[in-house]
């Protein structure tokens, strides 16, 4: 074998190398990729959760979320603050999430349940005034014009809560 033989063999040596490290890094960046969108879904419905817990767990907190969302009495005025903040963390997770479907850490088909939900909390009668009057203000341009696009989605479809 020449020392040409040699370097050649050596070449081609390396650009196995390459290819096998190249399929290396492609296996663990899809591994990594799927950690993420994991740990995305883990924390959109561990804050979703939390949310929920909050609002099962204390009655008092229990009917105003549903008197609020309602709309069907009138809300003292501690009550209405404390609706809002419901409301504004609602807007948050919702948004948050929205955010990482759009970024491509969490997957659109894990969305789908929690979109579907968010939407329907903001389609009640009793959200509407406080997602228009304050809570639209405080969101991305891009996120409120998804929301309102899917609330009057839900109108047209005949899917609003009563």
């Amino acid at each position: 074998m020449t020392l040409s033989d040699l370097g050649n063999l050596g070449d081609f040596l390396g650009g196995v190398g390459v290819i096998v490290t190249l399929v290396y890094l492609a296996i663990q960046i899809r591994r990594n990729t799927y950690a993420v969108r994991s740990a995305s879904l883990d924390s959109a419905y561990a804050a979703h959760m939390e949310f929920q817990r909050t609002v099962w767990s204390d009655s008092e907190l229990n009917k105003l979320w549903f008197d609020g969302l309602l709309g069907k009495r009138e809300l003292s005025d501690t009550e209405r603050e404390r609706f809002l903040f419901m409301v504004i963390s609602c807007a948050r997770l919702w948004e948050g999430a929205y955010f990482k479907v759009n970024e491509g850490s969490l997957e659109s088909k894990a969305w789908v349940g929690l979109n579907e939900e968010l939407a329907g909390v903001f389609a009640f009668p009793g959200v509407q005034p406080y997602w228009t009057d304050i809570v639209r203000g405080m969101c991305a341009k891009e996120f409120v014009e998804f929301v309102e696009s899917t609330v009057r989605d839900r109108a047209s479809s005949g899917n609003v809560a009563a």
